[in-house]
């Protein structure tokens, strides 16, 4: 499934949170960890002067080394005007098949509410992209225990679902399918009970779907099936509020391939979930052509 992780990091707190998550999924999948740090500069007035004091340039570089050392990581050190810039550039140049970020700084404890690197990275990013919640490197319970997947039955559920499969694979967690069926506006219909009707046959075909998605899952996985009705955001945070969750869902369906792109509900997922959000681009499995080289490295 994943062959390499990048975590972005910068040494704050968030991006410990990052980290983290990060390890946790390397050790259960035996991806190979990579540390990507962006020292961002002002493009020189000259077009002769030096972007950025050397001294400054190798002591981040020796930095982030350090760190990733320390977790036997390999370090990417690169110079960028927009971290997500550089860190979208550099999961292109490495091929990474996912990018892990913590939340904003201004996030509610135990929130992965996205700041403004995660956000960018999450309209275009050329792989998947995990979210670690606020303080998450002081409440997980080191495992990843149960991997809920919100399901609609659209492709890029779909392909939510097989990495989801692969992860419950290498994780040993439980599986839990979430689909929900989101009632019609109210006044949909004529009268109440056209509202009703036109609720029971959503309720109907989301339920056809999550059928046919359990049935989907080969057996050497424990998976359980849920179908809720309400707002689809609100009851998937819920649905992951309890240690060693992992939520998973699709990027939405129209855009470039193997692209994130984020819909309605992953936009407010990764805003607020309580627990780490993966969102995985449709068509990832696809490789379209070699990615260019596009980073710089300062060591």
């Amino acid at each position: 499934m994943y062959r390499k992780i990048l975590v972005g990091y910068d040494g704050s707190d968030h991006a410990k949170d990052a980290l983290t998550l990060g390890r946790e999924l390397s050790d259960a999948t035996g991806a190979e960890l990579c540390l990507g740090g962006v020292l961002l500069f002002a493009v020189p007035m000259h077009p002769t002067a030096a972007p950025i004091d050397p001294d400054a340039r190798q002591a981040f570089a020796e930095s982030l080394t350090n760190a990733a050392r320390a977790v036997g990581a390999t370090a990417y050190p690169v110079l960028g005007t927009s971290a997500a810039r550089g860190l979208h550039e550099l999961a292109e140049a490495i091929e990474a098949d996912l990018v892990v970020v913590g939340s904003s700084r201004h996030g509610t404890l135990g929130q992965a509410l996205l700041g403004n690197v995660g956000a960018a990275l999450m309209h275009g990013s050329p792989c998947a992209v995990g979210v670690a919640p606020a303080d998450y490197r002081d409440r997980t319970s080191g495992t990843i225990s149960r991997l809920v997947v919100g399901f609609d039955g659209s492709a890029e559920s779909e392909l939510a679902l097989e990495a989801a499969i692969q992860l419950a694979r290498d994780t040993g967690a439980q599986l839990s399918i979430v689909a929900i069926a989101k009632p019609p506006d109210r006044g949909t219909g004529k009268g109440d009970g056209g509202w009703r009707a036109i609720k029971e046959v959503i309720e109907e075909q989301t339920r056809d779907a999550l059928s046919r998605a359990a049935r989907s899952v080969p057996n050497d996985i424990v998976a359980e099936p849920v179908l809720i009705s309400g707002d689809p955001a609100k009851l998937l945070s819920d649905a992951v509020d309890e240690p060693g969750s992992v939520l998973v869902v699709g990027s939405r369906a129209y855009g470039p391939v193997r692209r994130v792109l984020l819909g309605s509900v992953s936009r407010l997922l990764a805003r607020s979930a309580p627990a780490p959000l993966i969102v995985h681009p449709r068509g990832m499995h696809e490789r379209v052509g070699e990615p260019e080289s596009a980073y710089a490295h300062t060591a």
